[in-house]
């Protein structure tokens, strides 16, 4: 007997094949990590003011490690298990517990912890969604939550638009309400909403009264709050009356507003820390059938014993985490002061109120090439810019790529050393 196999057009699956489509953006990364702007090694690189990390603090992390840190013969061994081993989850509770001012403390039994927050989000989106549910994100939004919950789970993202209205007000959260209830009229299974405090890319934190209302918002539809406080300690001064300091949404007992089951937060190393080659990422969540669930994948988001170790080392030393958080938000508000005023110069507006994170949301509108008949669709025309710039060895990530409502806001990540900085703006 023969057996026959029907030929396919690929030599992987349909899912593997989806994938490879998604993948075959990162080549243009590959191209633009692979030729990096350095002022004196390598001055005619491409200057890197689009990906969002502490860079101007990756030294001071570095010096500590190299400082402090040994490998013993355990560290080499699997250690206690993938969720994070019990003096990690200690100093991450303790550290919480210290710097975001919890309405109750952290118990270290309500931490998960994973290769990055990007891991979490995958195993998140495996464990409160099935194929083809949903979540709920701003416009615009961090880029990557559409591949975290989306490329492996097949959550898919419904995005709120605002238009003119300021999605930080309390009126925003209507918004939210009214996109969640049109997804169930077209038969879409909203389960979750997303919301990231300080924003990812407005650099704004939402009022404590606002957050209350997302609380209850998803408690009435009994859908999940996730919220991704992974900048929490990057708030800077400004001079900016109107803009809100940052309190964690841990302030608030928030028992007093949703069921514990459907609220969850999520926390990192790699930004406040400078420290995303750890890759270290936690949940906090009171949910024990969710922490099986997720404990469950966890082995395969593993971080290795060397990166807990390091992380851990850092959270045990509150002085030198005082000290380095300090010297962030110091070199944040600098940098960012510095920025506005080369913007300022050029005429360039921007988004106010910001006081969060490593970018300011710049508006290039009026730089985008003018429409004609070969080219009158706007993304088109951002993208062209988006070219234009790459041509010019500058690399932003674009709106359209953040889910901007309309074409031509750009994230410009001012945390760089300030050569690198100009160097950018000036191109």
């Amino acid at each position: 007997m023969v057996l026959i196999l029907t030929p396919t057009d690929s030599p992987l699956s349909n899912r593997g094949s989806e994938l490879s489509v998604l993948g075959s953006r990162f080549e243009q990364f590959k191209a633009i990590f692979g030729n990096l702007y350095d002022p004196d090694t390598n001055p005619g690189g491409i200057v890197n003011l689009g990906v969002s990390e502490n860079f101007m603090m990756l030294q001071e992390a570095a010096d500590f490690a190299n400082q402090n840190f040994e490998l013993g013969s355990k560290d080499f061994s699997y250690g206690t298990g993938p969720w994070g081993s019990p003096r990690l989850r200690e100093a991450m509770a303790k550290h919480m517990n210290r710097h975001f001012k919890p309405f109750s403390s952290i118990d270290p039994k309500h931490l998960l912890f994973a290769n990055g927050v990007t891991a979490l989000c995958n195993m998140l989106g495996f464990t409160i969604c099935d194929n083809g549910h949903a979540i709920l994100l701003s416009r615009p939004c961090y880029q990557a939550f559409k591949m975290d919950f989306g490329s492996e789970a097949k959550v898919r993202c419904e995005y709120v638009a605002f238009g003119d209205l300021d999605q930080f007000s309390p009126e925003a959260v209507t918004k939210y309400e009214e996109a969640l209830q049109a997804a169930h009229r077209n038969g879409t299974n909203i389960r979750a909403l997303v919301l990231c405090h300080p924003h990812n890319p407005l650099g704004r934190c939402y009022p404590r009264d606002v957050l209350i209302r997302y609380l209850k918002l998803c408690q009435k539809y009994k859908i999940h709050l996730l919220i991704d406080e992974v900048y929490a300690m990057s708030v800077y001064e400004v001079s900016d009356p109107k803009a809100v300091k940052f309190e964690s949404i841990l302030t608030i007992d928030t028992d007093q507003y949703i069921d514990p089951d459907y609220f969850h937060l999520l926390y990192g190393m790699s930004k406040d820390t400078a420290a995303g080659g750890v890759r270290i990422g936690c949940i906090y969540t009171r949910n024990k059938e969710l922490l099986s669930a997720m404990s469950t994948l966890s082995m395969f988001h593993w971080s290795g014993n060397a990166s807990e170790m390091i992380a851990t080392m850092m959270l045990e030393d509150e002085k030198w985490m005082d000290d380095f958080l300090r010297l962030s938000r110091e070199r944040l508000a600098h940098r960012n002061k510095m920025v506005r005023q080369i913007l300022d110069d050029e005429g360039i507006k921007y988004s106010l109120r910001a006081n969060a994170g490593f970018f300011i949301w710049a508006d290039f509108r009026p730089f985008l090439p003018p429409a004609s008949e070969a080219n009158d669709d706007p993304w088109a025309r951002e993208t062209a810019l988006t070219k234009r710039l790459l041509e010019n060895k500058v690399f932003l990530t674009d709106g359209q790529t953040m889910s901007a409502e309309e074409p031509g806001w750009y994230r410009v990540i001012f945390s760089q050393e300030e050569r690198v900085i100009k160097e950018g703006l000036r191109r």
